[in-house]
């Protein structure tokens, strides 16, 4: 990296942009460190999410052939296309912002799984995980440092209070692995919160196909929609719309009705998800995305 923040922000004007999220990565150390998390290839095709002036990037280019870097902020696409030319790493500066590029079709164009990394901006990293969901079949792994309670959310198992619509979901796609904590004083500005750095390993054979993962997302959206009810209460308006009882559903799967949703296993909530998928089946038009509670 050629320049730190405060020598860029000197030397360019300006400030970091609150509307983006913006906190630079300043320890080279732990740059290392994320981008060692990826164990890269030189074949791999890499998407760095967000690469500021460039913290991970430097480190990146020296490893692969491939790099997308994806920036949002204009002036700091900018200074990229001409901090990192492509050289015996072909990089392509992408200036705009994630969540609106087609990481799947990138996928196909390039014939390969992507590899992603980034310092995520805080307020996209629950939207762009999300997103990933839905471009799943173009992930290989993808390294991350995320705001500590987003990324506890992401890998809490059952039980605990950061257990919930987003540790089930990826579960369906992804390996969740934590890495290391992140200090608000390895950044400028500094933070408010920790970070912490997390790894997703995409499978390679999915837990679910899609129509029974959209099915499964309803059941969870539900069950959380209000968690401190029973999931008997919770699920009650899908049973509504079913030939048999949720409390059937429950028996069926041996799962305690008067359990709380965080209680349920990734595998407990795929068993009751196949069972009341089963009964709406078998009444014409019943299901849909109507009703679905809580959104994710």
């Amino acid at each position: 990296m050629n320049l730190s923040p405060q020598g860029f922000f000197r030397l360019h004007g300006g400030r970091p942009r609150k509307r983006f999220g913006q906190h630079f990565l300043t320890q080279a150390g732990v740059a290392r460190r994320i981008v060692a998390g990826a164990e890269l290839q030189e074949a791999d095709v890499v998407v760095e999410v967000g690469p500021g002036l460039g913290a991970l990037t430097q480190f990146i280019v020296q490893q692969v052939k491939q790099l997308h870097l994806v920036e949002l902020d204009r002036d700091l696409a900018e200074y990229l296309m001409g901090a990192f030319p492509s050289g015996s790493c072909r990089v392509e500066v992408h200036s705009q912002d994630i969540l609106d590029l087609d990481l799947a079709g990138l996928s196909q164009r390039t014939g390969q799984r992507l590899v992603l990394l980034g310092n995520l901006p805080y307020n996209i990293s629950s939207p762009l995980l999300f997103r990933l969901l839905e471009q799943h079949r173009g992930l290989h792994r993808a390294v991350f440092m995320l705001q500590r309670e987003v990324g506890e959310r992401l890998t809490a198992p059952s039980g605990g209070k950061s257990y919930g619509v987003l540790s089930i979901l990826m579960g369906v796609y992804a390996s969740v692995t934590p890495l290391f904590l992140v200090g608000p004083k390895h950044f400028y500005p500094s933070p408010q919160v920790d970070s912490i750095v997390v790894r997703l390993d995409f499978r390679h054979q999915p837990l679910l196909e899609e129509d029974a993962f959209q099915f499964l997302r309803q059941v969870v959206n539900h069950a959380f929609q209000h968690r401190r009810k029973t999931l008997l209460n919770s699920l009650r308006s899908m049973g509504a719309r079913c030939s048999i009882p949720v409390a059937e559903a429950l028996a069926v799967t041996a799962i305690d009705p008067t359990r709380r949703p965080e209680t349920l296993s990734l595998e407990d909530f795929i068993r009751l998800s196949a069972v009341l998928r089963g009964c709406m089946a078998a009444r014409p038009g019943v299901g849909g995305s109507e009703g679905t509670g809580h959104r994710a």
